[in-house]
């Protein structure tokens, strides 16, 4: 089909550009050193060749490169975690007790692993706990529990 069709020298005509000398256009003849140079020529000419590619530099590979820059850091910029602080006393505090007895059921944690819970026993330790009874005002104290005898007779009728 596409068979490559060789040409042989001696079938072109005499006035061929192929079948002239090279060096007769310039009637100069064969530079001095030239065959012992081109041994080096063609092997610079490999050289180059075999490296391949060189980067040149444009403004539209610049705008490139900052527009692809600029693309990541955006991505970054929306992708990038939140931090999240704690919740604050604040905010457990309106926590009811009742809530947080239902949350240690559903996680399976029971009153044994709390009292074994090296933080609740350091809370309840004998100095702390005479320092915060200094402070205690009986009379609230006695409030709080018919506050909440109260609701216990509420809840049971």
């Amino acid at each position: 089909m596409n068979e490559k069709r060789y040409i042989r020298l001696d079938e072109l005509d005499a006035g061929h550009p192929l079948r002239q000398h090279p060096f007769e256009a310039t009637n100069a003849g064969v530079p001095d050193g030239y065959f012992d140079s081109l041994p080096s020529i063609i092997q610079d000419r490999v050289v180059q060749k075999q490296h391949g590619w060189s980067v040149s530099w444009s403004w539209q590979r610049s705008v490139a490169s900052l527009a692809g820059a600029g693309l990541v850091a955006a991505l970054v910029w929306v992708t990038w975690p939140a931090r999240q602080d704690s919740l604050g006393q604040e905010a457990l505090a309106n926590v009811s007790n009742a809530a947080i007895a239902n949350y240690l059921d559903e996680e399976g944690i029971s009153t044994t692993d709390l009292a074994e819970y090296a933080p609740l026993q350091k809370a309840f330790d004998e100095e702390k706990t005479i320092d915060q009874l200094r402070d205690v005002n009986l009379d609230e104290i006695r409030e709080q529990i018919d506050v909440l005898s109260e609701e216990a007779t509420k809840r049971d009728s």
